[in-house]
């Protein structure tokens, strides 16, 4: 299965294995609280608290908010590997 998330992070481990941290909205919660438009949250994950992603190699390293694509690894919604950017970011809507 393919999903789809926003970079908050990244980071090398020592082995120089690159990780990224990565907000996935049907896991995680949006990236903004005010998209929940005042309704009660339960599954919403803080941006420090988000799980690292081990990630393949890619021509830059992802800036905050940049769309990624995660490939599962296993039958469990927790395992995933970063596949690499789409290309998208972020854009907040402006409500009116």
């Amino acid at each position: 299965m393919i999903v789809f998330g926003y970079a908050k992070s990244y980071m090398y481990a020592n082995t120089g294995e690159m990780y990224v941290q990565v907000r996935i909205p049907n896991i995680h919660g949006p990236i903004d609280q005010r998209d929940y438009q005042g309704k009660k949250i339960t599954n919403y994950i803080k941006d420090e608290n988000l799980p690292w992603y081990p990630a393949l190699l890619m021509p830059h390293n992802p800036n905050t908010n940049e769309v990624v694509a995660l490939m599962s690894i296993s039958e469990s919604k927790t395992d995933f590997i970063v596949l690499g950017l789409t290309g998208g970011q972020y854009s907040p809507v402006a409500f009116s």
